[in-house]
């Protein structure tokens, strides 16, 4: 279990260049390491980061070689031609494009979150890329503000029981995404697997309280298969936590075989 408190990450920032001339964003490190892998890793090598992109700032269409969730946490703008805000969630198979985001004026930050530590954004529009791509299952699932339904400080304070909400249904191969409703004070009862390969955790409105810590908004954990979710239990004014789990990965998609990336830090 790798749990990560908002609170701790304000010096883990780099500034990043987006590819293909997007201009720069920041990324903020919350699981994993700076250095990504050569090739998709083939085991659980969970990665969690935000990015920061300010008007004028975009990141073209592009896939990446692994299972990815991202979620909107700040700002506004479009990720292709969808309006996005928070809180927002996205899920896309391996090679399966997606974009271009593009902040509105304000800006725009999402988490990017994986279970299996990826090279780097394939960009479409580079040479080699789009005879890369490879079968894949290409889900792209997108999900609203209006899907998600985060209620406000007063719903959340008048809470008497705990809520389990189905974002998006479980399935076969265990990919799932739940929005757990707390009360306040009441132990967070974390969904069955159903198959999934992990699963990461962000607390998308009020708090947790987690071994005597506070996990704020954009709190982030991430539990391996069998591990559910840490023991915590919501904070004095009840708590929504997004729950995102992982398909089981395609066999056929994890021979190493690297598709041209982008070394820009996505």
């Amino acid at each position: 279990m790798q749990v990560v408190s908002s609170l701790d990450v304000a010096t883990h920032k780099r500034e990043i260049t987006l590819p293909l001339g997007g201009g720069k964003a920041t990324k903020t490190l919350f699981l994993g390491t700076w250095e990504k892998p050569k090739t998709p890793q083939t085991g659980v090598s969970p990665q969690g980061y935000t990015v920061r992109q300010e008007h004028q700032n975009i990141t073209q269409a592009h896939y990446h070689q692994t299972e990815q969730w991202q979620v909107i946490v700040r700002g506004t703008g479009k990720l292709g031609r969808a309006n996005v805000a928070p809180v927002a969630l996205h899920f896309t198979d391996p090679y399966t494009a997606y974009g271009p985001i593009v902040p509105e004026q304000e800006g725009l930050t999402y988490f990017t979150l994986r279970a299996r530590s990826d090279p780097g954004a394939c960009m479409l529009a580079a040479p080699g890329v789009k005879e890369a791509i490879r079968p894949s299952k290409r889900r792209f699932i997108l999900k609203g503000a209006n899907d998600l339904r985060i209620g406000t400080p007063e719903v959340m304070r008048a809470r008497k029981e705990t809520a389990l909400d189905a974002i998006v249904e479980p399935h076969a191969d265990g990919l799932a995404a739940w929005m757990l409703r707390l009360p306040p004070g009441a132990p967070a009862t974390w969904p069955a697997e159903c198959g999934g390969a992990g699963r990461h955790i962000m607390v998308a409105a009020g708090s947790l309280m987690h071994e005597s810590k506070p996990l704020p908004y954009e709190s982030l954990a991430f539990a391996f298969a069998g591990e559910g979710g840490p023991d915590a239990h919501a904070g004095p004014d009840g708590a929504e936590v997004l729950v995102m789990q992982y398909p089981q990965p395609d066999p056929s998609l994890l021979n190493g075989t690297a598709a041209p990336y982008s070394m820009d830090g996505r």
